[in-house]
């Protein structure tokens, strides 16, 4: 499918030089600079199907080519596609995140459509880039974020301190929604957990702002950013309330709450129960995904999937299917570590073992053995003589 639509969207090319595309296609930046700077090709020329340079680039999945034509001012929401595809369009339809991002960075609309209607990330996900959709759907400008540093006049402090703004924007850029994987990444920023309660501010207003734009109000962003604020203010209360912990403690008590199972079905119920609660107090009831999110969460558990797929699925987007190859202590996908004993559960690293570890230690031994005689079932099949043919 994705050879076909190459072959679509490739243009005949008119307008543009055929060497400067073959620099495209070689990654020869310093070619295409000269091209550029020697005025023999406009930086932002379409061809004869309006498609620019940096559409070109993006599609190939060429970032250095597509950051040198930003630093020489290509426009990232540039070009008259015959099809309406924007400059994020292609760098959907390639897969590639990093310049899916750095066109987010530099402005592209991640709300424009083709003709066909859809945005980039729904062609993302037409073709099954579902880790683009994620990108794509959380990205947020990190000016959103500075906005909350500058004090209103002499007198009054500003809501953020301006060193906590890069840890804050890195927070809320997270596309894993796990508790457990948010609680590790706010131990990872000092500047975040030293001001857990001005964090906790700024990500409520930054959550009713999204809701006071009028027709362009986002609600997914805003339903975002109070679950972060709902999870963060937890943190903040048991800080309060426990002054002699420090927050890595708390943070840490807090884990092991959400990784405990029910003994009777392995079910997560504090984390459960924790989403629930997250979403049922978000603040606009009237809301068309407050209400979507409402109808599942009022089914029984045995007929819906746990919260935590729920809202991950609305605010990161449908996936026809999960890969089975995530962190068993913080869900973070695509880790190739694994436990040494019994090969079948999967971590990040050293760490999320050790916090699993009091969960995993109590089947580790049985998985271990299933492994053992499912290496032996397969040797003993490997090493069976095939049977001869029966004579004629």
């Amino acid at each position: 499918m994705f050879s076909k639509l190459f072959f679509v969207l490739l243009p005949k090319l008119v307008e543009l030089e055929i060497h400067s595309l073959e620099r495209i296609n070689n990654n020869d930046t310093t070619g295409l600079q000269e091209l550029v700077k020697c005025q023999e090709v406009g930086i932002d020329s379409e061809d004869e199907h309006g498609m620019t340079l940096l559409q070109h680039a993006a599609f190939k999945g060429r970032k250095d080519i597509c950051q040198l034509l930003l630093d020489l001012g290509a426009d990232p929401n540039g070009g008259h596609h015959e099809h309406q595809y924007s400059t994020l369009h292609f760098a959907a339809l390639s897969g590639n995140l990093d310049i899916c991002q750095q066109m987010l960075q530099y402005g592209s609309k991640s709300d424009a459509i083709n003709s066909v209607g859809r945005t980039a990330a729904q062609m993302a996900a037409f073709v099954g880039n579902h880790t683009v959709v994620s990108t794509i759907n959380n990205f947020i400008p990190r000016a959103d974020i500075e906005l909350y540093t500058a004090a209103p006049n002499e007198c009054n402090e500003s809501k953020l301190p301006p060193s906590a703004a890069p840890a804050l924007h890195k927070f809320v850029m997270q596309v894993n929604l796990h508790p457990v994987h948010l609680l590790l990444t706010i131990q990872k920023l000092p500047l975040l957990y030293e001001n857990l309660s001005k964090v906790k501010n700024v990500l409520e207003l930054l959550s009713e702002n999204q809701m006071k734009r009028g027709r362009e109000a986002n609600e997914i962003l805003s339903l975002k950013y109070h679950y972060l604020r709902f999870l963060v203010e937890r943190i903040s209360k048991e800080q309060l309330q426990h002054p002699d912990k420090s927050v890595v403690e708390l943070i840490n008590q807090y884990i092991k709450g959400f990784l405990k199972q029910r003994p009777s079905d392995g079910f997560p119920e504090f984390l459960d129960n924790f989403i629930r609660e997250a979403i049922r107090t978000f603040p606009f009831k009237e809301t068309t995904i407050f209400r979507q999110l409402l109808v599942n969460l009022t089914k029984t558990k045995q007929e819906t999937p746990l919260a935590l797929n729920l809202i991950s699925s609305c605010i990161n987007g449908q996936r026809g299917f999960q890969d089975d190859d995530s962190c068993a202590t913080c869900g973070q996908e695509k880790v190739t570590s694994k436990c040494s004993l019994c090969k079948s559960v999967q971590y990040c690293n050293r760490d999320c073992q050790k916090l699993h570890w009091s969960i995993h230690k109590k089947e580790c031994d049985k998985l271990a053995k299933q492994f053992t005689n499912l290496e032996i079932k397969s040797q003993d099949s490997e090493n069976k003589p095939v049977d001869a043919e029966p004579s004629k």
